[in-house]
């Protein structure tokens, strides 16, 4: 069981490789077994989980492979074009110990969406510009502790120790590329973009920006140079995680042409609680 740089385990099962969440407890799976072991792939999977207290089962499977799933698994959440080196993954849940969650939208979550879909792809030509005084750049080592500081601020929990000087480190040495914003000479804002490249795919994280300078268009600034580059590194997908209850990052997503691929209920520990997550893609 090896620790990677997204603060998970990476377990084996029948020679699959399944990824063990504990922050958010859940584990992932990216590859389906063969047709006549799936039925005993599943109850060992689910063996599995409740002996590392995890509640949720995530299924990423290619279109051919829904068939086999659907028996197995309890909602479809949503997909991610292109996530399978061009071909969709599309994502399935199984709770084990909660049963199903309430699927209805919420009226903060539905504010949300009243929101960003006027903004849907009308962008990000305003956000070129950062205002005077801010100045953008990829981090470096030196910049780790002003990270951790900023992390810490912004999220009571998170789903990765992003608390952690040494993880933040490792992330960087791993070929996680972070991008950050200063004022007067302080870091005030950041993201990062994790290659996925199995996949030629990426996740679009880690952002966060002090309160006092939200609404500045920092993080819009910062996707768009985010997008050229990793694409450049061969990425056809990147995709992102938004919280369902906050606007932020649901709105630079809009804005940046991303496509709304569905909700995962009670997903990511996040700000204190398990939050749902709105699923985001956009194909470059």
């Amino acid at each position: 069981m090896n620790l990677i740089k997204d603060h998970a385990f990476t377990l084996t099962l029948f020679g699959k490789a399944i990824l063990f969440e504990p922050v958010s407890q859940r584990l992932k799976v990216y590859d389906l077994p063969d047709r006549n072991l799936l039925d005993l792939f599943i109850k060992k999977l689910k063996k599995l989980a409740f002996e590392k207290g995890c509640d949720k089962l995530i299924f990423y499977v290619r279109r051919h492979e829904q068939p086999l799933i659907n028996p197995y698994a309890t909602r479809y959440e949503g997909k991610i074009a292109g996530f399978f080196n061009g071909e969709d993954a599309h994502i399935y849940a199984l709770f084990l110990h909660s049963g199903q969650y309430n699927t209805r939208l919420t009226q903060e979550e539905k504010n949300v969406f009243r929101l960003v879909k006027h903004k849907q792809g009308k962008g990000p030509s305003h956000c070129f510009k950062l205002p005077s005084g801010f100045f953008m750049r990829w981090a470096v080592p030196e910049d780790i502790n002003q990270m951790v500081t900023l992390y810490k601020t912004v999220f009571k929990s998170y789903p990765t120790p992003m608390n952690d000087p040494a993880f933040i480190r490792k992330m960087m040495d791993d070929g996680v590329y972070f991008l950050v914003v200063e004022h007067d000479r302080r870091i005030v804002s950041a993201c990062s973009a994790e290659l996925l490249p199995e996949f030629k795919a990426a996740e679009l994280s880690d952002c966060a920006t002090y309160r006092k300078h939200r609404k500045k268009q920092l993080l819009s600034y910062q996707v768009a140079h985010l997008l050229p580059r990793v694409k450049d590194l061969g990425v056809r997908t990147i995709f992102s995680y938004s919280r369902s209850v906050s606007s932020g990052m649901n709105l630079v997503n809009a804005k940046h042409g991303f496509h709304f691929g569905g909700r995962m209920l009670r997903n990511s520990n996040i700000c204190g609680r398990l939050e749902n997550m709105n699923i985001w893609y956009k194909n470059l």
